[in-house]
């Protein structure tokens, strides 16, 4: 999706760094999000803030399955914002970064932030945020690229965004997340394009040691 940003200045991302947007996000993979949370949240219609939300394909997505939830969103990007806002009416988007969300505490059923972390610079203060939007049994889930393990080498030569500022393992991010959160879970995702056009997007627990990106879901004390 869209990170928080590690400058104030987010400038143009999506047309510099993420210039393949919608053929990154397409629906089995925003749909395997969307079950994740459903399947976690602590209510069956939860109030829901995706931090980092993009031009607001995973929101919009939301709102299609499951029209009953409230939905907020998040971007640094006024372009992301902007495009969210059209395309999710419904929703309440705004601008600001991970480490300083623009909502009030405990306003949030469920936290998502889909490849964020890496581009942000303060992560205890990022996930100390997040926490703090979200009710007592809440859930937050991420996801984020690994360079560990097998795929590490490739994934490093593949990763052409100069934004991503932590190219770290999953036991690095695993240990983190369970500083700040309880009852923490986790597998992989194998994921990347085919010759610029189609997206491979195949989430694994079996095999979450050796996959390019992980998928971590927590729950506040």
């Amino acid at each position: 999706m869209s990170g928080g940003g590690p400058e104030k200045d987010p400038g143009d991302y999506f047309g510099s760094a993420y210039r393949s947007y919608e053929g990154q996000n397409p629906p089995k993979k925003l749909d395997h999000y969307a079950d994740v949370l459903r399947a976690r949240s602590p209510v069956s219609k939860p109030r829901l803030l995706d931090v980092g939300c993009g031009r607001g394909l995973f929101l919009r997505r939301l709102h299609d399955r499951f029209p009953e939830w409230q939905l907020s969103g998040t971007d640094p990007e006024p372009g992301g914002v902007s495009a969210s806002s059209s395309l999710v009416p419904s929703a309440t988007i705004r601008q600001g970064f991970v480490d300083s969300i623009p909502f009030p505490t405990a306003s949030f059923d469920v936290v998502s932030a889909w490849d964020v972390l890496e581009h942000v610079i303060d992560l205890g203060a990022a996930l100390s945020e997040m926490k703090r939007c979200l009710v007592p049994g809440g859930v937050l889930a991420v996801v984020i690229p690994v360079y560990d393990s097998v795929s590490g080498p490739l994934i490093r030569a593949l990763d052409r965004d100069p934004t991503h500022i932590h190219k770290e393992s999953r036991d690095f991010w695993v240990s983190l997340i369970e500083k700040h959160f309880s009852a923490v879970q986790w597998h992989g995702i194998y994921r990347f394009m085919i010759s610029g056009s189609k997206y491979v997007h195949w989430p694994t627990r079996m095999l979450r040691r050796a996959t390019p990106a992980i998928l971590v879901s927590a729950i506040t004390g």
